[in-house]
C-alpha cells in the first residue's frame, strides 16, 4: 500500500499594499505548470462574501473602523470558510491561506485574526508560516493609491506595521514548532510554493557588497543579480537582500522613484535601517547556505556581519571572486567560508555537486 501524502497549508501573511496575494497566486501558477496541484485562500474576499443580512459598510476596510466584537464575529465567519476550503483540498495539493497577522490604520495597531479561534480550528491544520514583504516606498505609494487606506497609514506607521506583521507570524511558527519564511515580492513568487516541496529544494542567501559598490561599480550589483538567476535556473531557492530597497540611498542609486515626502522619510529612517539588518538576518536563518559575492577590494562591514552571522548559525558559506581567493586569503577570512572559489562560473558546478539541486522544467 502507498504512502499517502498529506496536503501542505502555507499560513501566508503580508500587510495591505505588499502584494501578498497577487504573490501567493502567481505562486500557484507557477506549481500548477510544474504539474503540482495549488490553490490560495484569500480571506479578505471570504469577509466580503459573507451573508448580505451580516455586512457593515461601504468596503472591506470599513470593519476595522467599527465594533471588535462584530469583527471578531466575522473573522470567524471566513477561518470557517476557510477550514471547510482546506478540507475539500486533495491530499498533495499545496493551500496557500493569505492574510493578515495585524493592521494599522489611524494610529492603532489592531489584531488581524483571533488566537484562540484559530488556535482551536486552523493551527493545527497549518504545515508552514511565511510573510510576504515589499519595500516601504512602494507599499506607502499603493496605500495612497487607495482611497480606504490614503489617509489612514502614514510613512512610518507602514515601516511599524511591516515589522510587527513579520514578528507576529514568526512567533506563531515558533509557538506551533512550524517553518517560517520571509519571502520578498520582488524575488520570483515560485519561492512560496518550492519551499514546501518534498524533497525540499536547496535555499541559497546570496551576500554581496551594496553600499561599498553602488557609487563606483554599479555593474557588480548587475552581475550579482545575474549570479542569482544562474543559481535558480540550476534549481535553487535565492533570497536577496536587494530584492527590498527601503535606504534611500540605495533606491536613489537603483533609480527607484518612489517619492515620499522627506519629512516623512527621515522620521522612518532608523526603523528602515534596522529592519534591514534584522530581515537579512532573517533570510540567512531560513536558508540553507550562503553564497558571497565579492568581486571587489571595497570593505563591506555589511557582507561580513552577515559572513559572521552565518558561521554562528553553523550555515555553509561558500566564497566567490573575493580577491586573492582561494591561493592567498588571510586565515582569520578562512574561519568564516567552507569553499573559496574564484569565479561563480567555478563555483556553480561545485554547488550542484554538493545538493543535487533539480531545475524546474514546466510540464507538457
Amino acid at each position: 500500500m502507498g504512502n499517502k501524502k498529506n496536503k501542505t497549508v502555507v499560513w501566508c501573511t503580508g500587510i495591505s499594499g505588499s502584494e501578498r496575494t497577487p504573490y501567493a497566486q502567481e505562486a500557484a501558477n507557477a506549481c500548477q505548470r510544474q504539474g503540482g496541484k495549488c490553490r490560495v485562500i484569500d480571506v479578505g474576499q471570504l469577509l466580503q462574501e459573507m451573508p448580505p443580512h451580516l455586512q457593515v459598510g461601504a468596503g472591506p476596510t470599513a470593519l476595522l473602523d467599527g465594533n471588535e466584537d462584530y469583527l471578531k464575529l466575522c473573522r470567524a465567519y471566513a477561518l470557517v470558510e476557510a477550514k471547510k476550503q482546506i478540507a475539500d483540498a486533495e491530499d498533495d495539493e499545496i493551500v496557500i491561506v493569505s492574510t493578515h497577522a495585524c493592521f494599522m490604520r489611524t494610529g492603532r495597531l489592531l489584531a488581524g485574526f483571533d488566537m484562540p479561534f484559530l488556535k482551536d480550528n486552523v493551527s493545527q491544520l497549518i504545515t508552514v508560516y511565511a510573510t510576504v514583504i515589499d519595500s516601504c516606498h512602494d507599499v506607502w505609494f499603493r496605500l495612497q493609491e487607495d482611497p480606504q487606506w490614503a489617509s489612514y497609514v502614514n510613512f512610518m506607521e507602514v515601516a511599524i506595521w511591516r515589522a510587527t506583521e513579520i514578528a507576529l507570524t514568526r512567533m506563531l511558527a515558533e509557538y506551533e514548532s512550524k517553518p517560517y519564511y520571509l519571502l520578498c515580492r520582488k524575488d520570483p513568487s515560485d519561492a512560496l510554493h518550492l519551499v514546501c516541496r518534498d524533497p525540499p529544494v536547496p535555499k541559497v542567501y546570496l551576500s554581496y557588497p551594496i553600499t561599498a559598490v553602488q557609487e563606483t561599480r554599479p555593474q557588480l550589483l548587475k552581475r550579482a543579480d545575474a549570479l542569482a538567476g544562474d543559481l535558480r535556473k540550476a534549481g535553487f531557492v535565492v533570497f536577496n537582500p536587494l530584492a527590498i530597497k527601503d535606504v534611500p540611498e540605495t533606491r536613489k542609486h537603483a533609480g527607484a522613484d518612489t517619492f515620499v515626502p522627506r519629512e516623512e522619510e527621515e522620521a522612518a529612517k532608523r526603523y528602515l535601517h534596522s529592519q534591514t539588518v534584522s530581515r537579512d538576518l532573517q533570510l540567512i536563518d531560513q536558508a540553507d547556505m550562503v553564497v558571497v559575492y565579492y568581486p571587489t577590494d571595497k570593505v563591506s562591514p555589511g557582507v561580513f556581519t552577515e559572513m559572521s552571522h552565518a558561521r554562528d548559525r553553523r550555515k555553509p558559506l561558500y566564497l566567490c571572486a573575493f580577491p586573492g581567493a582561494p591561493d592567498s586569503v588571510s586565515p582569520f577570512l578562512g574561519l568564516f567560508y567552507t569553499e573559496a572559489f574564484p569565479t561563480p562560473d567555478e563555483m556553480l558546478p561545485r554547488l550542484i555537486e554538493l545538493y543535487h539541486p533539480h531545475p524546474l522544467v514546466p510540464k507538457a
